[in-house]
């Protein structure tokens, strides 16, 4: 994935200054997060470029979890249900923007567990990485600007979970 960059645009005739990204395909996106981000001044654009890449830095260097502490700390926070998905794919998330600022730095900590304790799954086709702890298994979207940071990981159950040939599957319930 590309990094994320600050870009002039025009917005109703006013020149405004905006963070994009561009898709595997090409295709130029004002966004962080699925929030569009646009700014007045170049200025305004830059200096939040600058606090999106260090809070990329701050979690790049973020100490994983022991597979025990990921479970504890995963296990004390308020997951929301994702309702949009309730009957095809039944799962909670968890977002950093919303946790008190003490816990942003051990959603860091879970991001970098994910990233090296997790195992390769598929959800329709789609790779995923999957950190199975206990009773649920966790992962982020890929796909995120390589200068930024992750903000959203979600979890369900591992009865959706179904292993064959060398890799886990999503595997809806029945009923």
């Amino acid at each position: 994935m590309a990094d994320l960059y600050t870009a002039p645009f025009e917005d109703n005739g006013a020149k405004r200054w905006g963070l994009f990204y561009e898709d595997a395909g090409g295709r130029r996106h004002l966004t962080e997060d699925f929030r569009s981000l646009a700014f007045d001044t170049a200025e305004e654009a830059e200096h939040k470029l600058r606090l999106i890449e260090d809070e990329r830095k701050s979690e790049d260097k973020a100490v994983p979890f022991s597979p025990e502490e990921a479970e504890a700390f995963a296990g004390r926070c308020r997951w929301k249900f994702a309702s949009t998905y309730a009957k095809t794919a039944p799962h909670e998330y968890l977002l950093k923007r919303r946790l008190p600022e003490e816990d942003r730095r051990l959603f860091e900590r879970l991001v970098q567990t994910i990233n090296e304790r997790s195992v390769t799954g598929y959800f329709y086709g789609h790779r995923n990485n999957y950190l199975i702890l206990g009773s649920h298994y966790y992962w982020y979207m890929p796909g995120y600007p390589d200068n930024m940071a992750v903000d959203l990981i979600n979890r369900t159950t591992v009865d959706h979970l179904e292993y064959r040939d060398g890799a886990y599957y999503y595997r809806p319930k029945k009923g």
